[in-house]
């Protein structure tokens, strides 16, 4: 009990901290609990793996109902690119109340998956429904197929296997060749598609159904059935009004009709009447509420017990600040500064660069790099004009990061206990439920490489936001408010723009879709990070770190083995 009673005095808690953590921590367990066990009708196996004919191992997940005995129908789902398996959960969640085995699957190549050749991809659906098959319990003339983008590639098996009865597909193409249904061998499409789709024509997959049906394509209208399920070849697309490429994934209406036309598609009692979309997406939002309050609670108190000594600490010792002054330049001239160096100047940051793109080796990963590279030339050549200015040299700025060494240590481990405790919140909220934040085994050698890229992209940034912008406030809710912003603007105002211009260029907006959606809260997250952290130590190595870390989960769990080469060619196609 004395230890317990020193080690908080260390810390050097009020009581009106202390409940407020011990609050914010409830909050996370509980909501992290009845996000894994909601519904309460579904089993839910994580990390199971199995081998393709070819070697690769598949890693994937299993959502059943708790008392669905034997002979069950069911589902197979096949993720998009870049993306994974935990993007598809909403739907498998659903689908399991409802009284299907459900089976989301890293394809090869993604998420938690074993590389191999991108060409045999239906390998790895043949694998999962040898799985099935394997079991015992389930009903292999009753399967079902979710595509979602890439995922619709499972239409190559489909078309030659006969045990699949329904094929959904989720902002996909729908193959002209593929089979059409009757009684005796059914097989009921719906093809599920965004307004805003970027990385599919409606009138693509019109002109396939219109292939499907006998039906001129000037007559195939959308959310009509075609067929009927009694006859085995019942056919739709179903267009929402207001959803994206990335959303379809998410979508409410898209989730709620992809499960009433799997149930309409097999004949069998439903166990769980109930949609649960809106309820675990509440679960959620506490979850993270919880988990992200925590965090930012324990960071003054973490701080002082890892930075300063006990001596310290009861003569609570100011903290030293790292900072240029500029009082001779106004705020407004330097966030406009900011702003403008960032979109002039990329460009040739981004071709200076690009060459490491080439030989980078996760590509996605590597643009994406290359991107925040491109700002952060700019931001560098504006912290040389404005060193020339105040008498104080970009290397020197650079220098007193690490100029006090016997407290770098102290940063360096306050950044790793930090960045571990915030990875972990991540991935128990969003990275096991919506994106994923684990790469596969393969590719874990590449992250100490992203790691230190991202380090360096963020430190700059801090240069500018936290050493100059963030002293020109004070420390009021309202000012530290403003300098999150500025934080998180800077990098989201440059993405956005240049996602743009390549969308443009190119003629597709299927990066631009994807990445700004994912950059919105990824760059809110790591600006708070980098202030609060700031704030309560003086030093940006350690948001640094804590930012660094989650953004190379996140790029290397999305990264498919691919050379810059072939991405560049996929790119421009």
């Amino acid at each position: 009990m004395k230890s317990n009673t020193i080690f908080m005095k260390r810390l050097d808690l009020s009581k009106k901290q202390s409940i407020w953590i011990v609050i914010f921590l409830s909050i996370y367990i509980i909501g992290t609990v009845l996000i894994f066990t909601v519904p309460f009708s579904v089993k839910s196996t994580y990390g199971r793996t199995t081998l393709t004919d070819d070697g690769v191992t598949i890693v994937f997940n299993v959502f059943e109902p708790q008392n669905g005995g034997n002979d069950k129908p069911a589902f197979i789902i096949g993720h998009g690119s870049m993306v994974n398996k935990e993007m598809m959960k909403g739907y498998a969640i659903e689908l399991a109340a409802a009284g299907f085995v459900v089976v989301p699957f890293d394809f090869r190549g993604h998420g938690q998956s074993g590389s191999g050749g991108t060409d045999n991809m239906t390998k790895d659906v043949i694998a999962i429904r040898e799985y099935l098959r394997d079991r015992g319990d389930i009903d292999m003339n009753s399967l079902g197929y979710i595509g979602y983008s890439m995922g619709g590639l499972g239409q190559n098996l489909i078309e030659v296997d006969l045990s699949f009865n329904c094929f959904i597909g989720i902002g996909t193409w729908l193959s002209p060749d593929l089979r059409n249904g009757t009684v005796t061998n059914p097989l009921n499409v719906l093809m599920i598609q965004a307004i805003f789709d970027e990385a599919i024509e409606l009138s693509e997959n019109k002109e396939s159904l219109s292939n499907r049906t006998g039906i001129p394509v000037s007559s195939v209208y959308v959310n009509r059935i075609y067929g009927s399920f009694q006859e085995g070849n019942a056919s739709m697309i179903y267009l929402d009004e207001d959803s994206n490429h990335l959303l379809v994934a998410w979508d409410y209406n898209f989730i709620r009709q992809a499960r009433d036309w799997a149930i309409n598609s097999f004949d069998f009692d439903v166990i769980d009447e109930n949609f649960y979309v809106n309820i675990r997406a509440i679960i959620l939002l506490f979850q993270i509420i919880g988990g992200i309050g925590f965090f930012f609670l324990i960071v003054d108190p973490i701080s002082k017990l890892i930075l300063f000594t006990k001596e310290e600490n009861e003569r609570e010792a100011k903290i030293e600040y790292f900072e240029i002054n500029t009082s001779a330049i106004s705020t407004k001239t330097i966030i406009l500064k900011s702003i403008l160096f960032s979109l002039i100047l990329a460009l040739p940051g981004i071709l200076i660069f690009f060459p490491i793109l080439l030989i980078l080796p996760l590509a996605v990963a590597g643009f994406v790099m290359t991107l925040l590279f491109g700002q952060i030339f700019g931001l560098m050549l504006l912290l040389w004009r404005i060193g020339k200015k105040v008498d104080y040299k970009f290397r020197d700025m650079f220098k007193n990061i690490f100029k006090d060494r016997s407290k770098i240590v102290r940063h360096l481990i306050l950044g790793a206990v930090l960045s571990v405790t915030l990875y972990l919140i991540s991935y128990s909220s969003i990275g096991l439920n919506y994106l994923g934040l684990l790469p596969s085994l393969e590719k874990l050698w590449t992250m100490p490489i992203f790691f230190i890229l991202g380090v360096l992209v963020i430190l700059i940034q801090n240069l500018v936001v936290q050493v100059i912008l963030q002293r020109k406030y004070t420390d009021s809710l309202k000012d530290i408010l403003k300098v999150i912003f500025l934080g998180f603007f800077f990098p989201f105002i440059y993405y956005f723009v240049y996602l743009l211009i390549i969308g443009v260029i190119t003629g597709s907006f299927f990066y631009f879709g994807t990445f700004i959606p994912i950059s919105i809260v990824m760059f809110l997250l790591t600006s708070a990070v980098c202030v609060i952290a700031y704030k309560k130590t003086g030093n940006i190595l350690i948001g640094a770190i804590v930012g660094a870390l989650l953004l190379t989960f996140l790029i290397v769990t999305i990264s498919p083995p691919q050379s810059g080469l072939e991405f560049l060619a996929r790119f421009l196609h």
